[in-house]
């Protein structure tokens, strides 16, 4: 037993000599980096520290990461300094703020202390998609500790391929990332950095062998050693040719020799190795060494000398002993750490796991029972597939959840964190994976889910629950050339319900009709609430018109049937419009949009009926509005719509100081489709958002091209209450414009007077939002919505936008008075004012005369699309010069 220990101890420090040279690589390095770090390293040093770590482990760049908490008390890791610095700051928007929360495995891996070394191909995807936007090909980040508390991390990037890291690489950084660590925080960074240096320096020095040949006297015939190893030998007052012909205790400490003595009759009569272990007090400190003692023939055969190869395992020693310290830290952890076998067998175990069974046994050995043995049959193929592709090398970790089985009998859910680990030679020798319970937070998910596509009320699906299946279904219809029918389905007069019996009583009248409903439809159907009083129908699969038309009846049969209320009898009616795939629309979007407007028909015709958009042929102008609807529909979804835009021209010297985009639509059969018709339609479609993000991303990069021209002018942009009161709405605006380089004073924000005075109090908490955020707030169509001055006076704006229909007024008396007003307010109320319609020369000079500023109508410009527009911006309107300009000059 004993030899094969030594033999084995021995064989373990040969494969740490390859480690050990590679740290020699990255002590120069590290004293450059050292010396910064005690310097009180500023940004440059930093930036100079990062070069190092670059330069020296050959990859594409380095950057520093540091915690910090954002607006909302998140913890995020935000880009400190980066070698080599990006050509434009915008390149590296991505990485200036990286919200943990967002990325699970860079925040699990970092916050246990562990490094997270991986390819791009083998990151999640939130990961993935934030490394892939740089072009990087390799990810490895080291977690930066004080006081077992994470204090950032070392980004590695290599771009592009994989680079490979040998241990001894990782453990030279790691420390590298300790002394960073300990500089951050400010206190024993010199302690800290003297003891990383000092322990490098021993472990270079280890990397030597100390080689003593001796006669069976003891006395020392030939010594091999460097100079490292010189205090060894009496306090280093003897050389290595001093030593030579001393006795052991003469020569050598007294416990060096001492174990040497011991060992050499053993090595003498037995002709094989034995191995000695002593340790050496030396410069105040004690050392640990391992020896292997051979016996070999003498010079003049007569006798056998004793080769004694000695090495410093002090290092090793305290590496054990630092595992032995962080396996006892991760058995105080409440995720449990296992270890298993290439197979899936358990092999080691943290004390958490018997937490998770529910048993009290001490952790430690376990018998080498499968893993999936604790676990859910029914989830033990997929964990052993899981399993079986770690060890074959095919992914470095996964990331799977089953049912563990408790003491009790009942089964917690665990998500388990697995990793490969590799030897020296790349083979999977084994796998660890973290187990945490995640019982709770499952079946929280597992309700969001549910609320998330179910309706609450109804718990029938909702509306992102039944595209999902649409789409499936007409997947499956294209591959077996098989119909689809949708129908939207309207209660007649549910209003007359709440206003006379209640809400209570409507939510009650709802339940019962949604599953009357569900009853005659089959097990494939779905049924949905759509919102309201409507809910939609998907017959996926459906045989023939003939079968879809008598569900049609059932659904408007079952409804009829009459309900009791609180004792009230209540009879229902239903109107309902039907469209078919592929005979009436070839995408889920054009089908919903055509059987929505083909129940608007049904109810226009007198409710309490079924509509198919097939029966309309005869009826071209409904027909007709419903194609135009779903056309709309498309041209959306394609973002076809175009924008164009119209100037505001500063009335003092003709240039134009802004331009207001401006929706535009060419349908291929209509021609071009007044923004009067289609904006309206976009409204009832639910589609207005949608439109009015396109116009402003169209807006924000014809606006930056013209700004990186050199034109100093704002963009004007409407925005509905959809937009107005998205989620984050402030939040995503501002982080678009950044996008583009631009600057929320750059946008000039319109709302319509309308829309504005909706709800006072609501509408100037959300505008205040986007003040503070630094937008310009304008209020469009301004006296059409009859404000009142104390309104005015609560809303945080910057401008009002006369309304055209004032304009087109001025040739009369009482035109001009209104007008004169509304312009006198605006000043009193120190806003700004834009006057829109302005079409002659004659309202134009009206208007100058008023003190009016900045116009906008035809009388300057049309809108046009953004190539004439910068014709426009090169040169001050001519031929007004003597009439308008000069005059208000």
């Amino acid at each position: 037993m004993s030899k094969r220990h030594t033999f084995d101890e021995v064989k373990a420090l040969d494969d740490t000599t390859a480690e050990l040279d590679l740290y020699k690589r990255y002590l120069v390095a590290l004293g450059a980096i050292t010396g910064l770090l005690l310097e009180d390293a500023g940004e440059q040093d930093w930036t100079e520290i990062l070069r190092l770590l670059a330069e020296t482990t050959h990859i594409g760049s380095c950057a520093l990461f540091l915690n910090q908490r954002d607006e909302a008390g998140r913890l995020c890791a935000r880009l400190d300094a980066i070698w080599p610095a990006a050509s434009q700051p915008s390149d590296l928007s991505p990485l200036h703020e990286l919200c943990y929360e967002d990325y699970p495995m860079l925040s699990d891996t970092l916050h246990v202390g562990m490094v997270l070394e991986r390819s791009l191909t083998d990151l999640p995807p939130a990961e993935y998609k934030l490394f892939s936007r740089q072009d990087i090909g390799s990810v490895m980040a080291i977690p930066l500790q004080v006081g077992g508390e994470l204090q950032g991390f070392l980004g590695f990037f290599c771009q592009p391929g994989k680079r490979a890291w040998l241990p001894a690489e990782i453990n030279a950084l790691c420390g590298m990332a300790n002394g960073v660590a300990l500089a951050l925080a400010g206190k024993r960074a010199e302690d800290g950095l003297h003891t990383s240096e000092t322990r490098l320096r021993a472990l270079v020095g280890a990397t030597e062998d100390i080689v003593i040949e001796y006669d069976v006297k003891g006395t020392i015939l030939n010594l091999w050693a460097d100079g490292a190893s010189r205090p060894l030998f009496h306090a280093g007052e003897f050389t290595e040719a001093d030593v030579v012909g001393r006795p052991l205790d003469q020569a050598l400490p007294a416990e060096m020799a001492q174990a040497m003595s011991a060992a050499t009759p053993a090595a003498l009569a037995n002709g094989d190795n034995e191995t000695v272990k002593f340790s050496v007090s030396c410069a105040g400190e004690d050392r640990h060494y391992l020896g292997r003692l051979q016996s070999i023939p003498s010079d003049n055969g007569q006798f056998r000398n004793v080769v004694a190869l000695l090495r410093d395992v002090t290092e090793l020693r305290r590496e054990e002993a630092n595992q032995q310290t962080m396996l006892d830290t991760l058995d105080l952890l409440q995720e449990a750490i296992v270890d298993l076998s290439p197979d899936g067998r358990l092999l080691h175990v943290s004390a958490a796991w018997n937490k998770l069974l529910g048993v009290a046994d001490a952790p430690g050995a376990v018998p080498e029972q499968r893993l999936s043995h604790y676990i859910h049959p029914d989830d033990a193929a997929l964990l052993e597939a899981t399993i079986a592709t770690l060890a074959s090398g095919g992914k470095n970790s996964e990331v799977t959840r089953f049912r563990l089985e408790h003491k009790d009998g009942h089964h917690i859910w665990v998500e388990a964190r697995l990793l490969g680990h590799r030897s020296p030679r790349g083979e999977i020798t084994g796998l660890r994976g973290i187990l945490r319970d995640i019982t709770s937070s499952y079946l929280q998910e597992k309700r969001i889910a549910q609320l998330a596509l179910h309706d609450a009320l109804t718990e029938l699906p909702n509306r992102i629950l039944l595209e999902e299946h649409l789409n499936q279904a007409i997947a499956r219809a294209q591959r077996s050339a098989a119909k689809v029918a949708l129908g939207f389905i309207d209660l007649d007069h549910f209003k007359h319900i709440n206003d006379t019996l209640g809400h209570k009583a409507g939510d009650t009248v709802l339940v019962t009709l949604s599953r009357r409903l569900q009853s005659v439809l089959r097990e494939i159907d779905t049924l949905s609430r759509w919102g309201g009083d409507e809910f939609v129908v998907l017959l996926p699969d459906a045989d023939s018109d003939a079968h879809i038309r008598a569900v049609a009846e059932r659904l408007r049969d079952a409804a009829r049937q009459s309900i009791d209320v609180d004792g009230i009898e209540t009879k229902l009616t239903i109107s309902i419009g039907f469209a078919i795939y592929p005979d009436d629309a070839d995408s889920p979007e054009a089908l919903m949009s055509v059987a929505d407007h083909t129940m608007f028909h049904a109810k226009n015709v007198g409710r309490n009926n079924v509509q198919f958009f097939q029966d309309l042929q005869n009826k071209g102008l409904d027909r007709e509005n419903v194609l135009l609807q779903t056309r709309l529909n498309r041209a959306i979804h394609d973002r076809l719509l175009q924008v164009f835009y119209q100037p505001v021209v500063d009335a003092r010297n003709g240039r134009v100081v802004a331009f207001e985009a401006l929706a535009r639509w060419h349908d291929d059969q209509n021609g071009w489709v007044a923004p009067s018709v289609f904006v309206p339609l976009a409204e009832h479609l639910g589609l207005i958002h949608e439109l009015g993000e396109q116009v402003f991303d169209h807006a924000l990069q014809r606006l930056d091209a013209w700004r990186s021209q050199g034109h100093d002018i704002q963009m004007a942009v409407n925005i509905s209450r959809p937009q107005l009161f998205a989620p984050n709405f402030v939040g995503d605006l501002s982080a678009k414009v950044a996008s583009y380089g631009l600057a929320p004073q750059d946008i000039i924000l319109e709302i319509t007077e309308s829309v504005a005075l909706l709800d006072i109090a609501y509408e100037s908490e959300r505008l205040a939002e986007l003040t503070q955020a630094g937008f310009s707030i304008a209020i469009d169509d301004f006296g059409t919505g009859h404000s009142a001055l104390s309104q005015l006076h609560q809303m945080p704006i910057d401008m009002l936008k006369i309304d055209a229909s004032f304009t087109s007024r001025l040739d009369t008396e009482d035109g001009q008075r209104i007008v004169q007003a509304i312009v006198q307010m605006a000043d009193a109320l120190k806003l700004g004012m834009v006057v829109e319609g302005v079409e002659t020369l004659e309202a134009a000079n009206y208007l100058k005369g008023l003190g009016v500023i900045h116009m906008q109508g035809f009388f300057f410009s049309d809108a046009v699309p953004g190539g004439i527009c910068e014709m426009l911006m090169q040169q001050p309107f001519s031929g007004l010069e003597s009439d308008i300009f000069a005059a208000v000059e």
